[in-house]
């Protein structure tokens, strides 16, 4: 077991790295005997899929269904408790030793490792199925990719960790956000290039990735870099699928794209082999925990978002505030609900913002047009780009609250993050505060990290 036990201190350094905290003696532990080793693990198709769907399994906890709701929602102007009492989020003072921020870290760094794992495993094997391991690679290049993708847009430069290697890893200083994106793109690129194209071998189900998904995330990644043509592209791409993906139009409770396996769904994380989501069931639930900071204001007339997507709840004061309620499923059976990560409305959102750059105008009036109709908004006759512009960044305000922290990624992107939240009313903004602290947790473990700005 020498070797076992060497293997299992490699991964034990690795996790210290990303500010776990253990006893000493468990570097000197055994694997359990009923522990696969990796040689048995990549062996064969049931026990290497199971692998994959441990990366998977590694995005079912709070980070990705929780923490990227309400702590990047109350960091922008977006969320701010019902209570109304300010807090290290909502005042933009977080410290390095905050636990949610600790522990996002962590667990985006344990779903990198085991893709990582995935990678090398199959990579290694000569007796896997070599379609099955294409579409394998391709879902853990996706999903490392998606992980760096919030990493470095909620901390800014971080170590990028390609390798289970700890001695490569341990010790992995920062790399810069140039280097990050050109990872998530190569990574993408190879998973549009290997993954399927359809959900026929999920059984219908959208919760595994496809080739779609990828194009869709690269749409958004290009966005984010100013590439307009290639995310207009991408976009396209993705749209273009209309067998597949559609508008969910007449929105309802059980009719939105948060339904399980609904047409705008791109990729939906499924948890706790439930029927409900814990963003209808505990986040955002009826009791109103989290309350739109803009209100009312935030909506134009008789918009279908604020009809079906929000309700009234009174705040501690005793005033009456808009909170958000897209999911509908508190502990019942119906609707069935997930995690969307990825839905459609994003993409003509990403192509008529790129499209208004690239001076497309009558298309990106198009684009947006689709997203003000489903809402029973009429349709913009704006054509100065400026105009155009604001209004797509309003869309993507009302479309996408509460969801994933699009709101604090968007004001960071276009620069506006400082002039709105320096007059913001609670806030206690610096400019450095547009990037989390890292954990102080994982800077003791590895003294090549160094601290963000401000703190």
């Amino acid at each position: 077991m020498k070797n076992n036990s060497i293997k299992y201190s490699y991964i034990f350094s690795f996790f210290l790295l990303m500010g776990l905290t253990s006893c000493d003696e468990m570097l000197d532990v055994d694997l359990p005997s009923n522990e696969l080793s990796s040689a048995t693990i990549y062996a064969s198709d049931p026990t290497a899929e199971a692998a994959v769907n441990g990366i998977y399994n590694s995005i079912n906890v709070s980070t990705y269904y929780s923490s990227l709701h309400y702590v990047l929602g109350q960091t922008s102007d977006e969320l701010i408790p019902k209570t109304q009492l300010v807090n290290v989020y909502t005042s933009n003072e977080m410290i390095d030793t905050d636990g949610t921020t600790s522990s996002m870290w962590t667990e985006f760094y344990k779903t990198v490792y085991n893709a990582n794992n995935v990678i090398e495993g199959i990579s290694a094997s000569k007796t896997l199925s070599a379609a099955k391991s294409k579409n394998w690679i391709g879902e853990a290049k996706f999903l490392r990719a998606y992980c760096y993708f919030y990493m470095t847009n909620i901390w800014g430069e971080v170590p990028l960790v390609l390798t289970t290697n700890v001695d490569k890893s341990a010790l992995a200083p920062k790399n810069t956000q140039a280097e990050i994106y050109n990872q998530i793109v190569l990574d993408l690129t190879d998973a549009v290039a290997d993954l399927p194209v359809n959900y026929t071998s999920y059984n219908s189900l959208r919760i595994r990735a496809t080739k779609w998904a990828a194009e869709a995330l690269l749409a958004r990644v290009n966005l984010y870099l100013g590439k307009w043509s290639e995310a207009s592209t991408y976009a396209s791409d993705v749209i273009s699928q209309t067998g597949t993906y559609k508008m969910v139009t007449g929105l309802t409770a059980t009719n939105s794209p948060f339904i399980a396996d609904n047409t705008e769904a791109i990729w939906q994380i499924p948890y706790f082999n439930t029927t409900y989501t814990y963003e209808g069931a505990a986040l955002f639930s009826t009791a109103g925990t989290y309350m739109l900071r803009k209100g009312n204001t935030m909506f134009e007339t008789d918009d279908a978002r604020k009809t079906n997507w929000t309700i009234s709840v009174i705040a501690s004061d005793g005033t009456t505030f808009l909170a958000p309620r897209k999911y509908k499923n508190a502990y019942v059976a119906s609707p069935v609900e997930r995690s969307t990560a990825l839905r459609l409305a994003e993409l003509y959102l990403i192509r008529a913002e790129a499209r208004v750059k690239l001076n497309q105008i009558t298309g990106a009036q198009e684009d947006i047009n689709v997203i003000r109709n489903r809402a029973l908004l009429p349709s913009t006759t704006l054509t100065d780009p400026t105009q155009l512009s604001a209004l797509i960044a309003a869309e993507r305000e009302r479309e996408l609250f509460a969801e994933f922290g699009h709101r604090w990624f968007d004001l960071k992107r276009t620069g506006t993050i400082d002039q709105v939240l320096g007059a913001t009313a609670g806030k206690i903004w610096s400019s450095t505060d547009s990037l989390f602290p890292i954990p102080e947790s994982a800077i003791r473990s590895n003294p090549f990290l160094t601290q963000n700005s401000g703190y």
